[in-house]
């Protein structure tokens, strides 16, 4: 996971992260019928449902990130099928 990542890299010191509150979170989910990613952007103090991991369910988002910062994603146009995030 990112934050995973973020954290071991970092603030290796760090065991815990505070709530992400007052943050935008961008949720992702694949349609398994039609193939397409959705991005749902949630604005702070909105809920997000986070997947339970003994429950597998199709309708769960994939991974969820928060940031104070608008996000905005794009496909590339040179590697296809990788997910570009720009931070706006």
């Amino acid at each position: 996971m990112t934050v995973q990542l973020i954290k071991e890299v970092l603030t290796p010191q760090i065991e815990e992260f505070t709530a992400p509150a007052g943050k935008n979170a961008y949720s992702f989910r694949l349609n398994i019928g039609t193939g397409h990613l959705d991005v749902v952007r949630n604005p702070g103090g909105s809920e997000v449902k986070i997947p339970d991991l003994s429950i597998i369910r199709i309708d769960d988002y994939q991974e969820t990130v928060w940031s104070d910062k608008l996000l905005n994603f794009s496909w590339s146009s040179v590697t296809p099928g990788h997910l570009i995030c720009e931070i706006v």
